[in-house]
């Protein structure tokens, strides 16, 4: 596209020099730009990318989007007050707006992202046509279906993606957006049919100076609802995020909380929770509503909500909506289900925050005919402060728990054990022979493991989906699911003993 007629994407912009410059990709990483590949300098939380303009022009970049006045010779430099969401609204134009042609879905919140965006895959994909995902777990893109680097990625990857979905025959797209995504204007210009934010709890506080920051930015999902026609779903249970208002936008509210007061459009009236799935019994603005899924869980009840609830507010037929959920398999790394050989069960959850954890335990309790018991751990260079929450938790909700190792990074993995100890240790006020540290995380799943009997719940906590775990610089593979049918199948060889 010519660099004149891309122009339009950036409102206010300044350009100064050739306007036929040829523009066939746009990058905020200085090491992928060249001759027809425009390069914007984002001050971001790494660094400003004004310092690395130099390279830029000698990697022969012809095209640049800057925040200030360089000293640099640039055939076309584009000048605009804030650089951070030039990426993608460039991106955006140059995949001709792929957001325009699908029914789009985007899903927030601390926990349940994963699930609710792989639900209103299901759902969208049976009522609107083949959907396409963004998300914590892989991007598929109707064809390809890749591991995500980032539950959402940049403007430019984020954006060919979307264009892949609507070339590939893709009707809707379902996408995760996450904080972090939210505050750098990765997905500046989508305009959604339908934002769902599931709730508010304490995560990346090692990123959000606050509680408020890290709310205000997960309210920025609002500005991207399409004019006319685009419409909220919101927790009515959560204080956070049930007083929130959209402006013009409808909202609905959902409630999974049978017992609750608090006014919803969609709200659960009754609840059978078992082990090979959930049965739920609604109300949908005076209408009743069964749904029937194999998904387990307390908080899943919740989930299940809120993408009924997006499925309803877009218009489409109840009964679509609750035949293509009812259909959804389990959500790979979300209260993950593996048979153990005396009788009890293991569950591979991502929960990776306190209040994930105590509500993964808590859907565990509700199922558990003899002991929960938890293996659990903490990320390095993230938030300290989570690691006696986690251990509190695991203390008040468990019956046995194993303190082990996440994904280190370059802390030791001994010292985060220590600081998720401390909580634990706080709540039971002695440290207690139901908790064991255990570093090696492949160890203390298999203790873990090998102390269950039946009827006992295993729950592994952390990491769900991911097969790697990062000790320093290394990337190293490390997958809890692979971890216990590999158990399973030793101990059903005959191998057993201690691991």
């Amino acid at each position: 596209m010519k660099l004149a007629r891309l122009m339009a994407a950036l409102p206010g912009a300044c350009l100064q020099g050739d306007g036929e410059v040829d523009v066939t990709a746009v990058t905020a990483d200085s090491r992928q730009a060249d001759a027809s590949t425009m390069f914007v300098a984002v001050r971001g939380t790494a660094g400003d990318g004004h310092r690395y303009l130099p390279d830029v022009a000698a990697r022969g970049c012809r095209a640049v989007v800057v925040e200030e006045a360089v000293g640099l010779d640039f055939p076309a430099l584009v000048q605009t007050a804030d650089t951070r969401p030039a990426p993608a609204l460039l991106a955006r134009a140059l995949a001709r707006c792929p957001d325009q042609e699908m029914v789009t879905c985007a899903v927030t919140g601390t926990n349940g992202k994963t699930t609710v965006s792989y639900l209103m895959r299901g759902l969208l994909g049976g009522v609107a046509g083949p959907c396409g995902l963004v998300g914590t777990i892989s991007y598929e893109d109707g064809r390809r279906s890749v591991p995500a680097p980032l539950t959402t990625p940049g403007g430019p990857v984020f954006y060919q993606w979307l264009g892949a979905m609507r070339d590939n025959g893709c009707r809707s797209v379902a996408m995760e957006l996450s904080s972090h995504a939210l505050d750098q204007q990765r997905t500046a210009g989508l305009e959604l049919d339908v934002a769902i934010m599931t709730n508010l709890g304490r995560d990346h506080l090692d990123y959000h100076a606050t509680l408020e920051d890290y709310l205000r930015a997960k309210c920025r999902i609002i500005d991207h609802l399409r004019a006319g026609r685009g419409a909220l779903v919101l927790n009515a249970e959560d204080p956070h995020l049930n007083p929130l208002s959209a402006g013009e936008h409808p909202v609905v509210r959902f409630s999974a909380n049978p017992s609750s007061t608090q006014p919803a459009d969609l709200k659960v009236t009754a609840a059978r929770l078992g082990l090979q799935g959930t049965t739920l019994e609604l109300d949908w603005r005076g209408t009743d509503l069964r749904l029937s899924s194999p998904l387990v869980g307390r908080y899943n009840v919740e989930n299940l909500c809120a993408a009924l609830a997006a499925g309803l507010a877009l218009g489409y037929p109840a009964e679509s909506c609750l035949d293509a959920l009812g259909a959804m398999p389990q959500v790979p790394g979300r209260m993950e289900r593996i048979d153990l050989p005396g009788g009890g069960l293991a569950v591979v959850d991502y929960a990776h925050t306190h209040d994930a954890l105590e509500a993964v335990l808590a859907a565990c309790d509700e199922l558990v005919q003899g002991r929960l018991l938890v293996v659990v751990g903490c990320g390095g260079d993230r938030d300290r402060g989570k690691r006696p929450l986690m251990g509190g938790v695991a203390a008040r909700c468990s019956d046995a728990t194993w303190i082990t190792s996440d994904n280190p990074r370059s802390e030791d993995p001994a010292a985060i054990c220590d600081h998720i100890m401390a909580g634990y240790d706080e709540v039971t006020e002695a440290r207690s022979s139901a908790c064991r540290v255990i570093v090696d995380r492949t160890t203390a799943i298999e203790a873990a493991l090998l102390d269950a009997g039946a009827g006992d719940i295993v729950v592994v906590a952390g990491k769900g989906h991911e097969d790697y775990q990062i000790v320093g610089e290394q990337r190293l593979h490390l997958d809890d699911r692979e971890i216990i049918r590999h158990w399973v199948d030793r101990q059903s060889a005959g191998e057993g003993g201690q691991p």
